[in-house]
């Protein structure tokens, strides 16, 4: 036993002793200005709004030739914060102007800006960033909220007093006050961010004319009445759905009155059913026909009153997203409105038929779900952060862009079954 003892000690001196530097001088590389000979730059958009408050955030890679065993030469990433401070330049050279990291501007001199990065005597690629006057603020509407809130009855075989958490009125009133900001241009600075001008409000009476106990909250007890199968052991979201359509006298508000927002048991990978406009009003002298709704409406009650026409479908899991995130909503209720997640489609214009937004390609293995950082249609890295991305992925989820709020205001105000907006 000392024997082996003595020699496990005589083993590890000998690997301490290997593991010692040998008067081997070990230093990390650390870039120089010199060794930068390619530069990537990313105006992040193809256009920006002239109001102060729409920005530009550079992204900007940097990168050295190293020769490789094989004896081709490659690319290596270049940390270029490492570098000594002010060795990276952007340039606006229109103006001739160094911008810094972030560019933002009140006036339109020209009518598209140009921009490169340089580090010693290497440059970037010129990006062009077209200029757009800010737009009008179009009139402000209201839009009443009605939450059709499904819970579980606590008779239920499957209620967990100890886990089952109710909706509380303080999320839909935190809800709807971040969804506000969103769309209004209070939180965001995308590059082409826009004020929709529409308050979501909690409504304060019911259909009947008296008033809720509780603003915008229609608390519905359920148990396994709503199951399309009563042998089922679980439940489904076609089941609300059915269930819904079977008592909409009652479960669907006046559409031409409220927004009927129906807060069933599910989680936000589920689409909720909600079918996008199907018809519009016939333009008016000076109106444009709404891309994507095909049918022309007779009048404003030309609309079928059912969950998929007349609702908002909300997963349940979005009124509890976690600590320190917003309970964020619009994906679902501008779904309602018309607009779409702005990702690649090849089957409608501009993907999501609002050319001012920027998308990606969820195929494209070069963008990852799990970073917000991704790469557009056009090759050009940007940050996402359009309110109607997929709020499953990271995403800023701030901002709406011109173009969205234009086409929102024309569902909202010539799609029938969608036309819920007030002047008051």
């Amino acid at each position: 036993m000392n024997k082996l003892l003595i020699g496990l000690i005589c083993l590890l001196a000998l690997a301490q002793a290997g593991c010692e530097k040998d008067g081997f001088a070990y230093k990390l590389y650390e870039p120089t200005i010199d060794d930068v000979d390619s530069i990537y730059l990313s105006a992040t958009d193809k256009m920006m709004i002239a109001d102060g408050q729409a920005t530009l955030n550079f992204i900007v890679e940097a990168y050295r030739t190293v020769r490789l065993p094989s004896g081709k030469d490659s690319l290596e990433f270049i940390d270029y914060r490492k570098l000594p401070s002010g060795s990276l330049k952007i340039i606006e050279e229109r103006s001739g102007r160094e911008v810094g990291l972030s560019y933002s501007t009140t006036t339109i001199p020209f009518d598209t800006v140009k921009f490169h990065a340089e580090i010693g005597g290497t440059k970037s690629a010129t990006k062009p960033v077209a200029l757009r006057a800010k737009p009008a603020d179009p009139a402000k509407v209201y839009v009443d909220v009605i939450f059709h809130v499904w819970e579980l009855n606590t008779t239920h075989s499957s209620y967990d007093v100890s886990s089952y958490q109710p909706v509380k009125l303080e999320q839909l009133k935190e809800g709807i006050a971040y969804m506000n900001s969103v769309i209004n241009n209070q939180v965001g600075k995308s590059p082409n961010g826009a004020k929709a001008n529409i308050e979501f409000r909690l409504a304060t009476k019911n259909q009947a004319g008296q008033t809720l106990p509780e603003p915008g909250f229609n608390r519905i007890i359920y148990s396994d009445n709503v199951k399309v199968n009563p042998l089922a052991t679980i439940f489904n979201v076609s089941d609300f759905i059915a269930f819904i359509n079977t008592n909409k006298a009652t479960m669907i508000w006046n559409p031409k009155q409220y927004l009927n927002v129906q807060v069933i048991p599910s989680g936000a990978n589920n689409s909720m059913g909600t079918v996008y406009p199907a018809k519009q009003l016939a333009p008016q002298p000076g109106q444009q026909a709404i891309l994507g709704v095909t049918g022309t409406a007779v009048n404003d009650d030309d609309f079928i009153l059912d969950y998929a026409n007349a609702c908002v479908g909300l997963p349940r899991t979005m009124l509890f997203p976690g600590i320190e995130r917003k309970i964020e909503l619009f994906r679902f209720i501008g779904t309602f409105y018309g607009l779409y997640t702005p990702s690649y489609s090849a089957s409608r214009l501009y993907s999501d038929l609002c050319y001012d937004t920027r998308k990606f390609d969820g195929q494209d293995k070069r963008n990852s779900y799990s970073f917000a950082l991704k790469v557009g249609l056009d090759n050009e890295k940007y940050v996402a952060d359009n309110a109607m991305d997929d709020s499953r992925y990271p995403t800023l989820l701030n901002s709406i862009t011109a173009d969205q709020v234009a086409r929102m205001r024309a569902v909202m105000a010539r799609c029938p079954g969608r036309m819920n907006a007030k002047n008051q």
